[in-house]
């Protein structure tokens, strides 16, 4: 179901993603997006707005879980004086909540109306993310507007273990699509950044499967990669804990299951900190490394020179 949203803010200043060196500022095309990523911690953070979802109960829950997006088609339609005020330092994320490709986004044709806008009528940079290879449909505008674009897409899983992503990203692209369209967007001299989030246990934060992830993005020139361990905030490790075991993948099953302790949740970012930090390092990217870590670094004894501490 695609619920409509009218909403009033279209770019807002985001010091958390300023924080992670990615964007100055944000643009969201919707409030819940539609690709069904059972990690995503976007229903919690939208937990008090209850006025939202009122068929839902009140609850983001409840409708992130009958598969439900919400978007503003709107969005491209009311951006107005603030592009004027943006300055070439400046960086707008497109998204930060939502994804400006996903299924619903691409109804309306939300991603290329909001980038054209954001590129023919302000100066600031843009960063894209998305986990659509649908994206490849605006590479005429990102070539256009090489010089102040910058495109990413999340790469979740090693190709080895791609059908473990299918199963915690239902409505996604495939990892072999999204780095088909990684290609594209390297071959028309489009820049590349790489984001690694997020590193599920079993999934992503092994060595071998680190490894795999970054020489599968390192061809694309990144400049720079970001990681992030999974955020244990919501039912997200429960939703995905039970999908896993579902499809049969058990073991990994077991191993999120494992780390929706506190404790134990802070041992696996330690180790994959450590991990990401091997694998960089093996491959010549450690200093393109920015690994994203809600905590504050309180009693860490590792190598931190790659984290951004969010948290304090």
């Amino acid at each position: 179901m695609v619920k409509i949203v009218a909403r009033k803010c279209t770019i807002t200043r985001s010091q958390e993603f300023e924080k992670k060196t990615l964007a100055t500022h944000a643009l969201n095309v919707g409030v819940l997006c539609g690709h069904g990523c059972l990690y995503c911690s976007t229903p919690a953070i939208l937990r008090t707005q209850s006025k939202l979802f009122p068929e839902y109960d009140g609850s983001a829950f409840k409708a992130f879980a009958a598969g439900a997006a919400a978007v503003d088609p709107t969005t491209p339609d009311r951006l107005g004086p603030e592009l004027a005020a943006l300055k070439p330092t400046d960086t707008v994320m497109l998204s930060t909540l939502t994804d400006a490709w996903s299924p619903e986004a691409q109804e309306f044709d939300l991603g290329r109306r909001c980038l054209e806008k954001l590129l023919r009528e302000s100066k600031a940079r843009v960063r894209i993310l998305t986990k659509n290879a649908a994206v490849v449909n605006e590479l005429d505008l990102l070539a256009e507007f090489r010089e102040r674009v910058i495109l990413g897409l999340s790469i979740t899983a090693p190709l080895s273990k791609a059908k473990v992503a299918e199963v915690l990203e239902p409505r996604a692209s495939s990892i072999q699509e999204r780095l088909g369209a990684l290609q594209a967007a390297h071959e028309a001299k489009v820049p590349i950044f790489g984001m690694l989030c997020p590193c599920m246990p079993g999934v992503a934060d092994r060595p071998d499967d680190l490894d795999e992830m970054l020489d599968m993005i390192k061809p694309f020139a990144p400049e720079a990669i970001w990681a992030e361990p999974v955020n244990a905030r919501g039912p997200g490790l429960r939703l995905c804990q039970e999908a896993l075991a579902d499809a049969d993948f058990i073991a990994i099953a077991n191993e999120v299951r494992f780390i929706r302790g506190q404790r134990e949740h802070l041992d696996y970012t330690a180790r994959l900190i450590g991990n990401l930090n091997v694998a960089a390092a093996g491959v010549g990217l450690k200093s393109l490394l920015k690994i994203l870590v809600y905590q504050d670094g309180e009693g860490f004894r590792g190598d931190g020179s790659s984290v951004i501490w969010l948290k304090g």
